[in-house]
């Protein structure tokens, strides 16, 4: 073997070498950059909704939490009380894909196409409102009223309460839907109550807490 040909295969050992390192160096680029996970936060109004991403429970609202980057998965928000809402989680290929193309050409890409890490949450914080159902929406409506026309209305109730259920105490009964086979139990409960709680606010929350609960 002359000079030249030692030469040769030295130049062509350097450029195995040097490809194999460039190998994997631009193999899943983006997943060794980027990680395979990227942080996504979850926030609703009221709080408290259960988030679940495609079939799994990741917890309640508001939440932060490492989401694998994948493409075509949706978010549920559940509330007792309100309507539940799904919004699909938007991906953008990030830019470090490109980067393996340019550098890596199709080994680079395809490793991250298998790792999932060229996907790219965005945007990657989502709040959602939460609309009541018609049945909260009736409920809320009884709370404000019971407790505005009780705070209206503190001394002519304790009045009645202390001697004889009139108008007002009527009313209450009328305004909390007390069903006529109740309405004697109900008097004895907020005598009970108005006993043992004198402030007017406190008096209030406690009936509408026992008779209209959340």
């Amino acid at each position: 073997m002359n000079i030249e040909e030692q030469k040769k295969q030295r130049v062509a050992k350097i450029m195995l070498v040097t490809m194999a390192f460039t190998f994997l160096f631009v193999q899943g680029c983006a997943t060794i950059v980027k990680g395979r996970t990227q942080e996504v936060t979850f926030k609703s109004e009221p709080e408290g909704a259960t988030v679940t991403v495609t079939g799994r429970a990741l917890g309640k609202t508001p939440i932060t939490v490492q989401l694998d980057r994948k493409s075509d998965q949706v978010a549920t928000f559940e509330k007792e009380g309100y309507k539940s809402q799904t919004v699909p989680l938007t991906t953008t290929i990030t830019g470090w894909f490109w980067g393996n193309i340019v550098i890596g050409g199709l080994i680079g890409s395809t490793t991250d196409g298998v790792t999932g890490a060229f996907h790219e949450y965005s945007p990657s914080h989502y709040h959602i409102t939460l609309p009541p159902t018609t049945e909260r929406t009736a409920r809320d409506s009884i709370r404000s009223d019971a407790k505005t026309f009780i705070i209206s209305n503190y001394k002519d109730i304790y009045a009645e309460l202390n001697s004889q259920p009139g108008k007002y105490v009527s009313s209450l009964i009328s305004i909390l839907r007390i069903p006529l086979e109740k309405q004697e139990d109900f008097i004895k409960d907020i005598k009970d109550i108005v006993s043992k709680y004198t402030d007017i606010v406190d008096f209030a929350e406690q009936v509408i807490k026992q008779y209209v609960p959340q």
